[in-house]
């Protein structure tokens, strides 16, 4: 058959009939006239050449081919009500699916695990995916399509993209709790935080990271001992040497409680960091996507 002649109308109809298996009371649940289902089933009929519905004891029966169309017939129906369900409400307990988000380190490490805490309460059945991108990577991944959300992203160009601040920062320092700077007090000065190594997490690989541009601006250096492309070996090397790591507060607020470490003022104004959060215009009004991105809004409004 055809399908560019089927009146996709008619199978709501055919849906109900074989449900009701009358005419009267199906053309009450379409909130139809009686004269108007009942031109609609012999439609039915004359397109699948078979009676669909005929007289039988106490009402109407079922043909052998009404009987084994009424499950396929319900089932497309439900997948069309389902399918222009899901363009109009999304119900976080019910949802299934992935949500894909490209971020570097210095946002994941705070972000992520309390995104993860709010999924398994609200939307217990949706998963996760994290990619750990730098922030042009990020970006040319959420414009092919292989991720829905980018943290950190880099300027945005020319492209469907909106961009949004989450938080903002400062720079701060993060060392082990017997370190000489912390004994130093105020005289923790911008000559002595240049004095010590630093380490360097930068998800490129990169020698130089944005406190490296910050620093120059200022016509200053630090000496990089480690760089490393995640904070996997971060916490034990501070641990375990006089390096000095410069993060954002909120990975340094992470890391100090979990690995016993202590923070210190960066003794250099390099200014405020903003966080950001970009998507793909196109999910704008996504219910799904609005509801990630009002839980990621919420996680980091509650640093």
């Amino acid at each position: 058959m055809n399908l560019a002649k089927v009146d996709l109308n008619l199978l709501k109809v055919l849906d109900i009939l074989l449900e009701e298996r009358n005419v009267t009371k199906a053309s009450e649940r379409l909130g139809r006239s009686q004269p108007g289902v009942s031109n609609a089933l012999n439609r039915l009929r004359g397109m699948l050449d078979d009676p669909l519905l005929v007289r039988g004891n106490g009402g109407l029966d079922l043909t052998a081919r009404a009987e084994t169309m009424r499950q396929p017939v319900r089932d497309i129906i439900r997948s069309i009500e389902n399918c222009l369900a899901d363009a109009s409400t999304f119900d976080p307990a019910s949802a299934i699916g992935v949500f894909s988000i490209g971020a570097p380190d210095n946002l994941s490490l705070p972000i992520i695990p309390r995104l993860y805490e709010r999924m398994a309460q609200y939307a217990p059945n949706m998963e996760l995916h994290v990619n750990t991108e730098g922030q042009e990577k990020a970006i040319d991944s959420l414009i092919q399509g292989r991720i829905d959300l980018a943290l950190d992203p880099a300027p945005v160009p020319k492209a469907p993209i909106h961009v949004q601040t989450i938080l903002q920062g400062k720079f701060i320092c993060l060392v082990r709790k017997d370190h000489p700077a912390v004994k130093m007090g105020k005289k923790f000065d911008t000559d002595a935080f240049l004095s010590f190594p630093h380490i360097l997490v930068d998800s490129k690989g990169a020698r130089k990271g944005l406190f490296d541009r910050k620093l120059a601006e200022l016509n200053l250096s630090r000496r990089i001992a480690v760089s490393v492309s995640n904070f996997a070996m971060v916490p034990q090397m501070l641990r375990r040497s006089d390096m000095i790591g410069v993060f954002t507060q909120r990975v340094c607020d992470v890391l100090q409680e979990d690995y016993d470490l202590v923070v210190l003022p960066v003794p250099v104004d390099t200014g405020i960091l903003d966080g950001k959060m970009a998507w793909l215009v196109r999910h704008d009004n996504d219910l799904k996507h609005k509801w990630f991105r009002r839980e990621i809004e919420h996680i980091a409004g509650n640093f």
